[in-house]
């Protein structure tokens, strides 16, 4: 499941090289890597969710279950190369997705319509460091069509795609090891604890009980990165269309290379 962090950082980064949900503003003052939890009780070993499945087991089935739902939400906050990241991504099976991201000073959103169409809309500081001072002249604060070349070569696609990122997400499965916890509640809601260790740490994994689990969170708390995962809306595709024509750039229509590096992801 840590692969997560690095399908966030991949989208971050394809925008970066490029050079709409909202709520992507930064920081909150609360410390999200130690949510408050409480050990459920329970009066038999009857009332214990899923003890017939081992977490590894546990856990497959709850990424089935997620990659069955169709859309899902994912917000992640962490870091990226030392700096702050903090991401909100909504991804269908459809191939549609929306992404707003601040990171180090800088923020951006996307809207992919389709494997060829996406989107995307920046701040200044995003294409002064992305694009230099004439790309930020022209293109901070509008939203720009991007190349269906660049999309193609760049994954993007892979990243909007509900299968695909969880395919990602579970790609380091076999090589690590699931712990099942005793159930606790998260935000008044009860979940079953999954530790898994693997190369890239541990990371602790809260699944959704009831007849379709689904996995809710993922802290990683240790190391350099620490990050928070929080999953969310499942099987709820938000409506997603391309903006309006007359608010979009198409580069190819500016007739001169923006910033002197061209739009490319």
């Amino acid at each position: 499941m840590p692969a997560i962090t690095r399908m966030l950082a991949a989208t971050c980064a394809a925008a970066a090289a490029g050079a709409a949900l909202t709520g992507c503003t930064g920081d909150d003052s609360g410390d999200e890597s130690a949510p408050l939890l409480a050990p459920v009780v329970t009066t038999s070993a009857a009332a214990e969710p899923f003890s017939d499945l081992s977490g590894a087991q546990l856990m497959k089935r709850a990424e089935q279950d997620m990659r069955d739902s169709g859309a899902m939400t994912i917000e992640s906050k962490g870091t990226e190369d030392g700096a702050p990241l903090h991401m909100k991504e909504a991804i269908t099976d459809s191939g549609k997705c929306v992404v707003a991201a601040d990171s180090d000073g800088m923020s951006f959103q996307i809207i992919g319509v389709s494997a060829t169409e996406a989107y995307l809309k920046a701040d200044k500081e995003f294409w002064i460091e992305n694009g230099g001072a004439g790309a930020a002249g022209r293109l901070a604060g509008k939203w720009v069509k991007l190349p269906a070349a660049e999309i193609s070569d760049s994954g993007m696609q892979d990243m909007c795609d509900l299968d695909s990122a969880m395919d990602e997400a579970s790609a380091d499965d076999d090589e690590s090891t699931f712990t099942k916890q005793a159930p606790v509640e998260l935000d008044g809601k009860q979940v079953v604890p999954i530790v898994e260790d693997s190369s890239d740490g541990t990371t602790t994994i809260y699944v959704s009980t009831g007849d379709t689990p689904y996995i809710v969170k993922s802290v990683i708390a240790d190391g350099d990165s620490p990050e928070v995962d929080v999953f969310s809306d499942f099987g709820k595709p938000p409506h997603i269309v391309a903006p309006p024509r007359a608010l979009t750039i198409d580069p190819g229509d500016l007739g001169g290379n923006p910033g002197g590096g061209g739009l490319h992801i």
